[in-house]
């Protein structure tokens, strides 16, 4: 399954960084690895690819990531209490982030928090991902 996953610059990345495409790009070549969190369970399994969406400056897709467990619940975290691992995909942001996929190409112009990709959008994301 292929996930949609909403960032903002002013957003922390999960190292604690920035969430802008560079720093994700920068993640990606250097420790690709990551805890992400989520504010609602999905029925994200391993092997499922997470699409990362810039909301801002320039709403776009500039990274993707293969998710590794099933997210699982952790205390102390209100707003965040579920966390999973993923790992991006070097080959593919760089790809992504030269030639990123405007949210305007795809079905979905109003996404909200973490949904599934649309199966029309699929090709496009796959396409500019080289995958």
């Amino acid at each position: 399954m292929d996930w949609l996953f909403i960032v903002k610059p002013a957003d922390t990345a999960p190292d604690g960084g920035s969430s802008d495409k560079d720093h994700m790009l920068h993640l990606a070549e250097s420790a690709p690895r990551q805890a992400w969190c989520l504010s609602r369970w999905r029925r994200m399994a391993p092997g499922d690819r997470l699409w990362i969406y810039f909301a801002s400056p320039v709403r776009e897709i500039a990274a993707v990531a293969v998710i590794e467990d099933e997210p699982h619940e952790v205390t102390g975290s209100p707003r965040q209490p579920w966390r999973f691992t993923a790992t991006l995909d070097a080959a593919a942001t760089r790809r992504l982030h030269r030639d990123p996929v405007p949210l305007r190409a795809l079905s979905n112009q109003h996404p909200q928090g973490v949904t599934r990709v649309k199966d029309a959008d699929l090709g496009l994301l796959l396409r500019h991902a080289g995958l």
